[in-house]
């Protein structure tokens, strides 16, 4: 029996372990929204002489946000069930979900500088 109950707290340690890092993801999350809204203001030079998609901007500025947000909240219900369900460490989880979240961003900010006509 004491040995299940150390294997419960060992995996609830895990689990609560991951959160430094799912709150450094979410704050990461929040960085590259806020770039990427602060870089929707090269729409302001669209004119007569740089034509604009504002389809494209409007897509990549307020899309950016939903799916940056629903990216944290898979990697981190992943990370947290990792270590509670296969008792695995929630690092690798953690890690993919940054990349994919960089990768978004990445492709908002480049959206976004097509629709502007910089690009």
């Amino acid at each position: 029996m004491s040995v299940l109950v150390a294997r419960r707290r060992q995996r609830l340690g895990r689990a609560l372990g991951a959160l430094p890092g799912v709150v450094l993801h979410l704050l990461a999350s929040v960085a590259a929204w806020t770039f990427v809204q602060l870089n929707g203001l090269m729409v302001a030079g669209c004119g007569s002489e740089r034509s604009c998609d504002f389809v494209l901007t409007d897509v990549a500025v307020n899309g950016v946000q939903p799916v940056l947000l629903v990216a944290w909240l898979i990697t981190t219900a992943l990370a947290i069930a990792r270590p509670l369900v296969w008792g695995r460490s929630p690092w690798p989880v953690l890690g993919v979900g940054i990349v994919v979240s960089a990768i978004l961003t990445v492709a908002a900010y480049v959206t976004l500088r097509v629709g502007a006509g910089v690009l």
